[in-house]
């Protein structure tokens, strides 16, 4: 299915503006540099979730401070950049997204506790 509209990911422009190096940003989060790689990667939107977004969003204004360039910091939009006119193929399963994101999956064989069977 063709759609119009994507939300583009930023990581790489921001950084690059903002003179950070991968392996700076992956000590200061302190993940793998090849975490950072991916992110730094991504052409659009990767799943990520709202703690490791504002993790990162946090992390490059500290290291605007550490480096000298307090003028360089981002607002966490700055980030990603919605294209509306830009169509890409997309694969949508609106019968099986979940309205609860933290909502965890159990396997066939684990029992649910109450709590979760009345939730």
């Amino acid at each position: 299915m063709k759609i119009k509209g994507a939300i583009r990911w930023r990581l790489k422009v921001v950084m690059d503006r903002c003179h950070i190096k991968t392996v700076q940003l992956a000590a200061f989060m302190n993940v793998s540099t090849t975490t950072v790689s991916k992110l730094r990667r991504a052409e659009f939107l990767p799943e990520i979730n709202e703690k490791r977004y504002i993790q990162i969003y946090n992390a490059i204004n500290e290291l605007c401070d550490i480096n000298g360039t307090p003028n360089r910091k981002i607002m966490p939009f700055d980030l990603i950049e919605f294209c509306p006119n830009e169509v890409r193929d997309l694969d949508l399963d609106f019968q099986n997204v979940s309205g609860n994101a933290r909502k965890k999956t159990h396997s066939s064989g684990e029992k649910k506790s109450a709590n979760e069977i009345a939730a």
